[in-house]
């Protein structure tokens, strides 16, 4: 008897055993084929044997979280993948649940086994792969070449809306850039320049910053922001995925000729335009008949909310193959994706304003354009009309959703 009674045990022990691996088993695969937004959770649950953090890898698998911490920035909480089952591995309907408004993920312990919590990355951290890793200090990742999937859709959720409307809701992406505490945020240019060419600033003969001149109140009031054409800009669902953000207002560096930045590098540009540490390339003209001060010029930074592109976004959309060549009368920058011609079939100018000032030539103040005629980046009055296409940067919990990037399928914000 005793013996029977041993075997008996070891039986026991045995079905105990192959009936919780086929329960952790079907539990797996309850949820492991299913497919939100959340920075962090915090759990309310008694015993944290109960529950698994399943976090998203870059090639869309998922594995458990070893560390035992909530997710931290740059993962969202997915619902539809997240679950509980009971001891014979059955779904439970309704016993995890989460408060949006305080951030706390909820399980009824009453019948419960076991709770899995997946994290997502959210799409453009995967799309990454795709993108150019810029080396420059400070730089981020850039979407580069002649026409890269980087379409999205603002102020509209439904594709049709934007695709169908593209001079109002589509945008293209610029890259992915890191704010100071190290959050990412998605950088964006409205697609079609606004259909009013629009002075960089109406008096020439004076010094005026950027986040001085009559364009970056314009594009921050009526011309843009405040214009009941764009009617999403008056909407709070819209406005509050926008970020504030600290740019960069910067002199060209004058020479006593004006016309500089033609004359250097997408990687000299984007360290002086953007006033990184790197001095060693300042900039001054390269051509042997003028000398000029290289000196290292003026900056200003401030927060704001609506810009223009930097010229260093113009020259550095053509990529790594470009980042050392000079960009005097070099027409492939012209074929680089954030071109206006590229975007806009009917621009107010063939020419875009950019947020730098281009310096002082024959006492009369000038601003950068993109595009020129003769040189791919030149100079212009400032009281001359251009092409205007804002640009912002996106909240950080402001999600890509669906969409590939596609012209025809752009990405939707969620």
């Amino acid at each position: 008897m005793q013996v029977v009674n041993k075997k008996m045990c070891v039986i026991i022990i045995l079905v105990l055993v192959i009936i919780e691996s086929c329960t952790l088993f079907l539990m797996y695969k309850s949820f492991s084929n299913k497919n939100t937004n959340l920075d962090e959770v915090n759990l309310n649950i008694n015993n944290s044997n109960m529950f698994a953090i399943m976090l998203e890898q870059d090639d869309g698998t998922y594995k458990e979280d070893t560390s035992s911490t909530w997710p931290t920035s740059g993962y969202t909480y997915n619902a539809s993948m997240s679950g509980c089952i009971d001891i014979n591995g059955n779904k439970l309907d309704g016993v995890l649940t989460y408060d949006a408004t305080n951030n706390i993920a909820t399980v009824d312990t009453g019948n419960t086994s076991y709770c899995y919590l997946y994290f997502s990355l959210p799409p453009y951290r995967k799309q990454k792969s795709e993108m150019w890793d810029s080396p420059l200090e400070g730089d981020g990742y850039r979407y580069v070449g002649e026409n890269p999937n980087n379409y999205i859709c603002f102020g509209t959720t439904n594709k049709t809306t934007c695709t169908s409307n593209t001079d109002l809701y589509m945008y293209r992406i610029i890259g992915i850039f890191e704010d100071n505490e190290g959050n990412e945020h998605l950088k964006i240019i409205k697609k079609e320049a606004l259909n009013t060419a629009y002075k960089w600033h109406s008096d020439s003969s004076i010094e005026v910053d950027w986040n001085e001149s009559d364009l970056y109140k314009g594009i921050n009031g009526d011309y843009f922001l405040n214009n009941t054409t764009y009617s999403y800009m008056q909407n709070e669902e819209w406005t509050d995925k926008i970020s504030e953000w600290m740019w960069t207002a910067t002199d060209a560096l004058y020479d006593g000729a004006g016309i500089i930045y033609d004359y250097n590098t997408p990687k000299t540009i984007y360290l002086h335009e953007l006033n990184m540490s790197n001095k060693s390339n300042q900039i001054c003209y390269n051509s042997p008949d003028i000398v000029g001060d290289c000196s290292i010029g003026n900056h200003k930074n401030f927060n704001g909310l609506i810009s223009l592109m930097y010229i260093s976004d113009f020259v550095l959309s053509r990529g790594e193959d470009y980042l050392e060549t000079n960009v005097y009368g070099n027409n492939n920058f012209k074929f680089g994706w954030i071109q206006v011609k590229n975007n806009d079939s009917t621009p107010p100018s063939s020419n875009d304003w950019t947020m730098t000032r281009s310096g002082m030539s024959a006492w009369t103040y000038r601003a950068y354009i993109a595009v020129h005629d003769e040189f791919p980046v030149s100079s212009s009055y400032a009281h001359y009309i251009q092409s205007v296409r804002p640009v912002f940067y996106l909240t950080n919990d402001a999600k890509l959703i669906s969409g590939t990037g596609l012209s025809n399928d752009p990405y939707i914000i969620g």
